[in-house]
Order: structure tokens, then C-alpha cells, then sequence
């Protein structure tokens, strides 16, 4: 069960890069075309956790029968030798890293051609410099992270390499909090605004009770 659940928050993780990756694209690319909000995130949640759930689930009905779906030395990771269930987490985590790059050029030369740095509007600028930026500087990172893995499937004996391994991805909350949330502006200039407020009130308050204690 635990193997399942690894299998499903990891492809969980790349499926919501492609979706950065897509809205990304969409916000640039689509220029004349509107989407409701509510249309934005049902796709997106459908895409970042419908999919892994399903190639999870077909990866567990396929090799879980014939006791392939987890390693022979009974590690809590998908098999590779017998079965390769692993590439059901390969496949589709290279394939993700590879669009979002194709994603990031496209929308670099987009941006270029056509000056939306002068045509934009303002919050259009900052939610695709944003976005731009977590793609670009997400989608490389985790791509070379998870290149590790592959050295894993080379060298299963190395332990330097399972070291690197699980240290580079444990800290992969971590670049997400710093280059999503942050870095960003907006967020940082609303954490203020909010903590202004939080003091003004507090010293609005205190007074108000000094009178009711005197």
C-alpha cells in the first residue's frame, strides 16, 4: 500500500508541473480564447490527480497479480526486474520534464515576439513571469533530481547515489515554497498588509481594555 501511495504523490508531483506548464502555455499562447475559473480547476485537479491515480492503479492491477509489482527484496519501490513497473513512474515523469522545457521555449519566443512586456497588462505580466519562472526553474531541477533515480536502476548497490537520491528529493516542498510562494511579490506584499493590520488592531484593542480593567 505504501508503494502505491509513493507511486501516486510522485506522479502527482509531475502531472502539477505539466499543469504549471500548461497554464503557462495557455495564458501566452491562447491569447483569444477565455476559460471560467471553475473549468481551469477542474481540468487541472482531473490532470494532477486523476492521471497518476489511474496509471497508478493500472500499475498495481497489471503486476501486483504475479507479485511483480514491488522489488523481490520485498523494499517498499516498484519492481524493475522482473517487471519493470518502475517505468510507469519513468515514462511518464521524463516525458513531463521534456514537454514543460519544449513548454518554456515556446513561451519565451511567444513572449519575445510579440513585446508583452509593452502590450500586457500588469497582472497579466506578474502571473506569467510567476508562472514562467517556477517552470523554469522547477521543471530542470526535478528533472536532474530524478535522473538520480536512474543512476538507482544502474548502480542498485550505491549507496551514494540512493543518498543523493532521497536527499535532493526530500527537498523538493522546499524549492516549491521558495520559488512558488516566496519569491512571489504578491504573496510576500499581502503577508505584510496582513501583518499591519494584525498590529493595528492589536493597538486598537489594548486601550479599550486598560479602560474596561480601570
Amino acid at each position: 500500500m505504501s508503494t502505491f501511495f509513493m507511486h501516486f504523490f510522485y506522479l502527482a508531483l509531475f502531472f502539477w508541473m505539466l499543469v504549471s506548464g500548461l497554464q503557462l502555455f495557455y495564458a501566452t499562447v491562447v491569447v483569444f480564447s477565455t476559460m471560467a475559473k471553475s473549468t481551469m480547476l477542474a481540468i487541472s485537479f482531473s490532470l494532477g490527480y486523476g492521471c497518476p491515480l489511474i496509471i497508478a492503479a493500472i500499475t498495481v492491477a497489471v503486476t501486483a497479480p504475479g507479485h511483480g509489482y514491488i522489488k523481490s527484496d520485498y523494499a517498499c519501490w516498484l519492481n524493475w526486474n522482473e517487471t519493470k513497473a518502475l517505468l510507469a513512474l519513468v515514462i511518464p515523469a521524463l516525458t513531463i520534464v521534456l514537454i514543460n522545457i519544449l513548454i518554456v521555449i515556446v513561451v519565451l519566443f511567444k513572449m519575445l515576439r510579440r513585446g508583452v512586456g509593452d502590450t500586457a497588462q500588469r497582472n497579466e505580466r506578474h502571473m506569467l513571469m510567476v508562472i514562467a519562472r517556477c517552470v523554469a526553474v522547477l521543471t530542470p531541477l526535478f528533472g536532474l533530481t530524478w535522473s538520480l533515480g536512474v543512476g538507482t536502476m544502474i548502480a542498485p548497490t550505491n549507496r551514494g547515489i540512493h543518498i543523493a537520491f532521497a536527499f535532493f528529493n526530500s527537498l523538493q516542498g522546499f524549492f516549491i515554497l521558495v520559488f512558488g510562494t516566496l519569491i512571489n511579490s504578491k504573496v510576500s506584499q499581502a503577508t505584510v498588509e496582513r501583518k499591519n493590520t494584525l498590529q493595528r488592531n492589536q493597538g486598537s484593542a489594548e486601550p479599550s481594555l486598560w479602560k474596561e480593567e480601570i
